[in-house]
Order: structure tokens, then C-alpha cells, then sequence
């Protein structure tokens, strides 16, 4: 009877391990499978053109004609940069007026404040980025 015991025991034991063994494999399979999927609708950077001049086989002269249509494009793509950013900011100014439109003085203030401290956060060495820590605990992760 008590080999028995002992074998069901080591029986019920290889069986788990292999189990989560397998599901291991199964799930990080499944993970992964999901993870490259939504990275598939995605265009990966354009070739430079040394591996384009490489792949395609190009002349030295069709490397150059490319290089001046990348640097004329650079130019439409600083332009279109631009212009973005000041879209974006009107439209930052646009909504910030109509919030303040709803608040208080005193909540505009507090607005602003939130605001300046969201500005100064993700500048190195500005502003605490944890200000429920303690000094001394800022020290020991600085440290590290």
C-alpha cells in the first residue's frame, strides 16, 4: 500500500511538472504569436542607401541623383514638422482656453501648477519625479 501511495504521489508530480512545462511552451507560443501580429501592420524603416545601393546594384550616379532626393525631401519633411507642431499647439490653446472657460480662479491656479509640473517632469534634473519618497530614499536610488 505504500508503494502505491509513493507511486501516485511521484505519478502526480511528473504530471504537474509536464503540464505546466506544456503550458508553458503553449502559452508563450500564443503570447509571442499575438505580440508579432500587431507589429506586422507596421512598415519598418526605409532602406538607407547604402542597402539600397547594395541590393538594387546601383551606379555611383544613381546614388547621388537618390542622395540629393533624400535631402530635398529632408527639407519637405522639416517644413511638414513644423507646421505640425503649430497646429498641435494651437489646438493645446484652443483646448486650455475652453477648460478654463469651466474653472474657478483658484482652480485655474491650481490648472497652471499642474501644468508647469507636467512641463518640468520630463526634463533630467527638474522637478521631483517622486515627491512621496523620502530623501533618503532618493539617495539610495541614485546610487544604484
Amino acid at each position: 500500500m505504500k508503494n502505491k501511495l509513493k507511486f501516485w504521489i511521484v505519478l502526480s508530480l511528473v504530471l504537474t511538472f509536464a503540464a505546466g512545462v506544456l503550458g508553458g511552451i503553449f502559452g508563450e507560443r500564443f503570447l509571442m504569436e499575438k505580440r508579432m501580429a500587431g507589429r506586422a501592420g507596421r512598415p519598418g524603416p526605409f532602406p538607407s542607401l547604402e542597402k539600397m545601393a547594395k541590393d538594387l546594384g546601383l551606379s555611383a550616379e544613381q546614388q547621388e541623383r537618390i542622395k540629393n532626393i533624400f535631402q530635398k525631401n529632408e527639407e519637405r519633411f522639416k517644413e511638414l514638422n513644423g507646421d505640425l507642431h503649430r497646429k498641435l499647439q494651437a489646438i493645446r490653446e484652443q483646448l486650455k482656453a475652453e477648460i478654463d472657460s469651466v474653472l474657478t480662479p483658484e482652480q485655474k491656479k491650481k490648472m497652471e501648477e499642474m501644468i508647469e509640473r507636467y512641463r518640468t517632469r520630463g526634463k533630467r534634473g527638474s522637478g521631483d519625479r517622486y515627491p512621496n519618497r523620502n530623501k533618503q530614499e532618493r539617495e539610495k536610488g541614485e546610487k544604484k
